[in-house]
């Protein structure tokens, strides 16, 4: 019931598992990224995400993961034909569920496809018609459970608040819903008729809502995969959000819980859309992340009793009828004779059969109606029960493929150390701003390796850089740890404890490398790559990270670098990220 949004690939949204597990998170959703186009599922993404699932899994939780259009690119427009991206899509998301089977997440197809069609061609444009969206979630159902045929599917999030948009998906696929799981997003539903107001948002109470899906599927379960407020949408602000919340999770419990089996609150923190967060964007707590906790701590007490139905009235039986007397017997010394035939008799109307009084009839009918309740309550348990045992299925199959694993294989030594290759410092002989300077941090905070590229001739080095960026834009300094001139020299500009800039929110945990060239067309010579493969290598080791936690910047965000020959064409981060493995 308690499930939370994240996002793995942004610092403020990763937490911990263990902080997750102590926070009382039953379940968290987020998205599988990979921009890389073709055939095949980027293998870092997979490494990424296997890592992710894993430590979530480890503690107990679980993972719904979502694939959109940011999980394989080039969605065509809304009205164009979708076929082949469908197949495309389809195959990707078979890949990954075989790759992180053993983790045993759930799937969701798509996020919010009957999104207000207002959004076409917008920033955020997740709309589909229902037909596509329709064939989308049976194709990439039917590569999921090829893959992985225990694993949940989990239709889109939808975020209409109209049950019809449904319905006319299933009738476009000839009456049949390809998923285990529909999903909604019911913002503006109040929790309850009269709070925050009667007429707070305009809108209807949550039941409503449930009541509407429940008609249109009712042999579904029903899965909230986003409910949040903002602090100025209710009363109190922050501690009203923290009302909200409360609220919400109580109502479900206690009323619905016979059809919604999860509610994932949006989201962890501000620092991935704000500011919806249990916590701000710079990690301090708002008064909705202790009253998630409380929400978890008080589920026993919101646990609907089941209901007992009163004992029937004893209906009073009607008084039997007189006994009828029985003929004498004959005389022994009379003769017996025939006796005569009885005259004709007119028929005699039947009696009505006796019934219960009517307050009975009612008190069956409330009885019916009470056992009817408790039956969904055990379907809606047992289902939940299954789902576990299914979980409990796949940790059993990993841990025993684990073991024989260990069995079979001996003790490997780890690799030998590396040695630092040549590094010059240049740190102290780059232009720095009088006033301005970075922040620090703690070695320990280093979570990942961004590379760059100036965008520039590859005679431009560091010191035109650092000059650049604190004259004419103020800066503290470069904004790179390290730089890679064009024939393969390897330069520190920024102690690794400092937070320079980068590559934005990922400042605080990545360390920046940036080769010299524009890598538009071009790709960087020999000596840069062999000599950032070195670098980057040794690093991982002393950080004690993994070849997946490399990217380059425009694996994380919209941008060009470094270079789009560094995922097409050329593809020279396929070449750096294969000769770092080849010395770790």
């Amino acid at each position: 019931m308690y499930g939370l949004n994240i996002d793995p690939n942004n610092p403020t949204g990763d937490p911990d598992p263990s902080e997750l597990k102590q926070l009382g998170v039953e379940m968290v959703r987020y998205t599988f990224y990979d921009r890389s186009g073709g055939d095949q599922v980027d293998p870092a993404r997979i490494d990424f995400y296997s890592r992710k699932a894993k430590g979530y899994r480890d503690v107990g939780i679980g993972s719904l993961i979502i694939l959109t259009y940011d999980t394989y690119p080039g969605k065509p427009p809304f009205a164009n034909n979708w076929d082949d991206y469908i197949n495309r899509f389809a195959r990707r998301a078979g890949q990954i569920a075989q790759q992180l089977a053993p983790f045993r997440p759930a799937y969701q197809i798509w996020n919010e496809p009957d999104h207000d069609r207002i959004a076409v061609g917008k920033s955020y444009d997740p709309c589909l018609r229902e037909e596509v969206f329709g064939q989308m979630l049976r194709r990439t159902r039917d590569a999921i459970k090829a893959a992985d045929p225990q694993a949940l599917i989990v239709a889109g999030g939808l975020a209409s608040g109209n049950p019809s948009w449904l319905s006319t998906v299933i009738k476009s696929q000839g009456g049949d819903l390809t998923a285990d799981i529909v999903a909604f997003h019911p913002y503006a539903q109040r929790p309850e008729p009269n709070w925050p107001s009667p007429t707070w948002a305009n809108a209807s109470p949550i039941g409503d809502l449930i009541a509407g899906y429940h008609r249109v599927v009712p042999k579904k379960i029903l899965w909230i995969t986003e409910m949040g407020s903002k602090p100025n949408e209710v009363p109190g602000g922050d501690e009203g959000s923290a009302e909200f919340l409360r609220r919400y999770y109580r109502a479900i419990i206690t009323q619905y819980s016979d059809k919604v089996q999860e509610l994932f609150w949006f989201c962890y923190s501000d620092g991935m859309v704000s500011p919806f967060g249990l916590k701000q964007a710079n990690g301090t707590p708002k008064p909705a992340y202790e009253a998630f906790r409380q929400a978890v701590d008080a589920r026993s007490k919101w646990q609907p009793e089941p209901a007992v139905a009163a004992p029937p009235q004893p209906v009073t039986p009607p008084p039997p009828p007189p006994p009828v007397a029985a003929p004498p017997p004959p005389s022994p010394t009379s003769p017996v004779t025939p006796p005569p035939a009885p005259p004709p008799t007119s028929p005699v109307p039947l009696s009505p059969l006796p019934t219960a009084p009517a307050q009975d009839l009612s008190q069956l009918i409330v009885q019916t109606s009470s056992l009817q309740s408790l039956v969904q309550q055990l379907q809606t348990q047992l289902a939940q029960l299954q789902t576990q045992v299914q979980q409990l299925s796949g940790q059993q199959s990993q841990l025993q493929a684990q073991m024989q694993q260990l069995l079979a294989s001996p003790p490997t030594s780890s690799p030998p150390p590396l040695l630092p290759p040549p590094i010059q410092n240049i740190t102290d002989q780059l232009k720095r701003h009088p006033s301005q300077q970075f922040q620090t941090r703690s070695l320990e905070q280093i979570q990942m390796v961004i590379i760059h590229h100036t965008a520039v001739a590859p005679t431009v080095g560091a010191e035109r850089i650092a000059e650049h960026r604190v004259d004419k834009q103020g800066w503290p300094g470069i904004g790179y740890h390290y730089f890679i001139t064009a024939d393969g020299q390897i330069q520190q500009t920024n102690e690794l404890t400092t937070v320079a800039t980068h590559a934005g929110n990922y400042n605080p945990i990545a360390i920046g490398v940036c080769f010299a060239g524009d890598f538009t067309a071009t790709i960087p010579s020999p000596e840069q790559i062999k000599a950032g493969a070195q670098l980057i290598a040794w690093l991982i080791q002393q950080r004690q990270l993994s070849l997946a936690s490399v990217f380059g910047y425009k694996e994380l965000i919209n941008t060009q670098s470094p270079g789009l020959q560094w995922d097409s064409g050329a593809r020279w981060g396929d070449q750096l990220r294969a000769e770092i493995e080849a010395l770790l």
